[in-house]
């Protein structure tokens, strides 16, 4: 008997020991899997990091170019609003000018002095063409004169104006 108790406290401490093995591997199985589980999660986490660097590297890079057009369109802008103010301001002049023109020509003596004002710079710059034409004839004739003969057509050095024939008629 002592040998059924031995053999059956054997056959406990095996199954004992077979339970405890199996527990163990499982739970060894089970820690792997979980330790593999967090090792894809970690792997899939870096990913996503890399991934997500990626997208922020060019958002910057696009921000940066955003900010680069936005100085340009400022710059651009300011002189679009500056060419505009002066447009306003040549505008303004315009209308004042079209204004005290559209008051003048209203009235009629006004106009009529406008009338004569006109005519007379036409006169004036009529005669200074004018003059101008006869400044340019008479240096052309100076230098003409200067340059020329007189007037005489020579041929071998001689005179070829024929003198005036002078015919009398007289009556018997």
């Amino acid at each position: 008997m002592k040998k059924a108790k031995i053999r059956i406290r054997l056959l406990i401490w095996i199954l004992l020991f077979i339970t405890v093995s199996v527990w163990l591997a499982l739970e060894f199985n089970k820690k792997r899997l979980y330790i593999e589980n967090l090792q894809l999660e970690l792997s899939l986490e870096r990913r996503l990091k890399e991934f997500v660097q990626q997208e922020l590297d060019s958002t910057k890079n696009r921000l940066e170019r955003i900010r680069a057009e936005l100085g340009q369109t400022r710059k651009h802008l300011n002189k679009v609003n500056n060419k505009l103010a002066a447009a306003e301001s040549n505008n303004t002049k315009l209308l004042e000018e079209k204004r005290a023109l559209e008051a003048k020509l209203h009235s009629l003596t006004e106009l009529k002095a406008a009338i004569r004002q006109v005519k007379k710079e036409m006169r004036q710059e009529r005669c200074q063409q004018i003059l101008a034409e006869k400044e340019t004839q008479n240096e052309a004739d100076a230098y003409r004169l200067a340059s020329g003969n007189r007037g005489f057509i020579l041929k071998d050095g001689k005179p070829t104006h024929k003198p005036r024939v002078r015919i009398e008629v007289q009556s018997d």
